[in-house]
C-alpha cells in the first residue's frame, strides 16, 4: 500500500475540500474486505482514493479513466478505477461535484418517475395482462436489452458478498494450483463469444458444501471452487467446465432466469409505480441466484455451445465426461446447478460425448 504524503499545498488542498470529500467504502481488486475511505480530487485531473482515518493513499487515476456505474434505486454510487479498486459512496451529490458530472442519472430519475394519471395505470394493467397473456418470453427479451451496464456486476458483487458472509471462504490453492487454472480461463476467454457486460473474470473461493464446482454470475464472474481444481488435475476437464460457465455468461442465462422468476413480481411493482426496492432486495443482497436453477434449455446449450470452445482452444471436449463420471464414482456427489436439471448424469454424460464426437 502506498502512503499519502502530506505537504503544505497539499494540505491546503485538504482542507479545502474537505466538505466535497465524498465518504464511503473502498474494496482491493479480488477482495471483499471493506476499508473506509474518502475521494480527494489531486493534481492534473487526478483522483486519489485514501485511506479515511490514515489518510494511506490507496490508488489513483485520472478523471477520464474512473468508471462511474449508474445509480440504482437506494444503492451507493459505484466507481471503478482501472486498477481494480471500487469505492461506494451515499454522497451522491458530491462524488458528482469531484468528478465534475453535470449530467443526472437517468435511470435513477425514472426510477424516482411516480405515474398518478390514469391512462398510465391503464396502460400498466393492459401490459401486464400481454405479458401474462403471451407469456414472459418477449419481457425478458426486453429486459436483457434494456439492463444497464453496470446492474449486472452490481449483481455479481452482492452474490460474491453474500457468499463470502454464508458459506465460502478465501480460496486455500497455491498460487501454482491457480495459475494452471487461469492459463485455461485465459485461452477460452480468448476464443469465447463476448460478454454482453462486463468482462469475464475469474475468483477462486473454498467452499466445501458445493464440492468440485462452479457458478457464472451474469456480470462476468466465474468461481471456482478450490475442491474442483485440486480434484481434477486434467487440463481438458477444467477447459470443459470453464467454457460450459462461460456460455451461461455470454448467453445471459442468469439474467434470463431471474426475469423469468420474477415476471409476476415486476409485473405487480410496476403497476404501482416502484420497481427500485424489488430490484434491491431480490437482486443485489446476494442468494438469488445461487437458489435458481438453469433450465434445461440452458444447461443443454451451455453443454453444446462450452464443448465447442473447449475444442476451439486446443482441449479434448469429451474430457466434460470425464467429470460427470468421476462425480458418479465418488458417493454421488450431486452439487448446486450441475446436476440438478437433466434426468440423469449417464443422460448427460451419453449426450457429451455425442456431441464431442460431431465436434472431432
Amino acid at each position: 500500500m502506498r502512503t499519502w504524503t502530506s505537504n503544505p499545498s497539499t494540505s491546503v488542498r485538504l482542507s479545502e475540500l474537505e466538505a466535497a470529500a465524498p465518504k464511503g467504502d473502498a474494496y482491493a481488486p479480488g477482495s471483499s474486505r471493506l476499508v473506509r475511505a474518502r475521494l480527494v480530487a489531486g493534481v492534473a485531473g487526478t483522483i486519489s482514493l485514501v485511506e479515511f482515518d490514515s489518510g494511506a493513499l490507496l490508488t489513483d487515476a485520472p478523471t477520464t479513466r474512473i468508471v462511474r456505474e449508474q445509480r440504482l434505486g437506494n444503492l451507493p454510487t459505484v466507481l471503478r478505477f482501472p486498477d481494480g479498486w471500487h469505492f461506494h459512496s451515499h454522497d451522491h451529490g458530491d462524488v458528482d461535484s469531484i468528478l465534475r458530472v453535470r449530467k443526472s442519472d437517468r435511470l435513477h430519475n425514472w426510477e424516482a418517475f411516480r405515474p398518478r394519471l390514469a391512462l398510465v395505470v391503464a396502460f400498466s394493467f393492459m401490459a401486464a395482462f400481454a405479458v401474462w397473456r403471451w407469456g414472459l418470453g418477449i419481457l425478458v427479451a426486453a429486459a436483457i436489452f434494456l439492463t444497464p451496464d453496470g446492474m449486472p456486476r452490481a449483481i455479481d458483487d452482492g452474490h460474491l458478498a453474500f457468499s463470502d458472509q454464508t458459506w465460502a471462504s478465501p480460496s486455500r490453492l497455491g498460487t501454482t494450483e491457480k495459475d494452471r487454472v487461469v492459463q485455461i480461463f485465459d485461452r477460452l476467454k480468448a476464443v469465447a463469444p463476448p460478454p454482453r457486460f462486463s468482462d469475464y473474470r475469474l475468483v477462486f473461493r473454498d467452499i466445501p458444501v458445493a464440492g468440485p464446482n462452479a457458478f457464472a454470475l451474469p456480470g462476468g464472474t466465474v468461481i471456482i471452487t478450490d475442491e474442483l481444481a485440486r480434484s481434477f488435475p486434467d487440463p481438458d476437464v477444467i477447459a470443459g467446465v470453464i467454457g460450459h460457465e462461460l456460455v451461461h455468461v455470454a448467453e445471459a442465462h442468469g439474467l434470463k432466469q431471474v426475469y423469468r422468476s420474477l415476471g409476476t413480481y415486476l409485473a405487480v411493482a410496476v403497476i404501482f409505480g416502484d420497481v427500485g426496492p424489488v430490484l434491491n432486495d431480490l437482486l443485489l443482497e446476494g442468494g438469488l441466484l445461487f437458489s435458481l436453477a438453469y433450465s434445461r434449455e440452458h444447461e443443454s446449450e451451455a453443454d453444446r455451445i462450452g464443448l465447442a470452445l473447449a475444442a476451439k482452444a486446443g482441449y479434448d471436449p469429451a474430457a466434460l465426461a470425464r467429470f460427470f463420471e468421476q462425480l458418479d464414482d465418488s458417493s454421488g456427489f450431486a452439487g448446486p446447478g450441475w446436476l440438478s436439471t437433466h434426468p440423469s448424469n449417464q443422460d448427460r454424460i451419453a449426450e457429451i460425448k455425442r456431441l464431442a464426437d460431431e465436434i472431432k
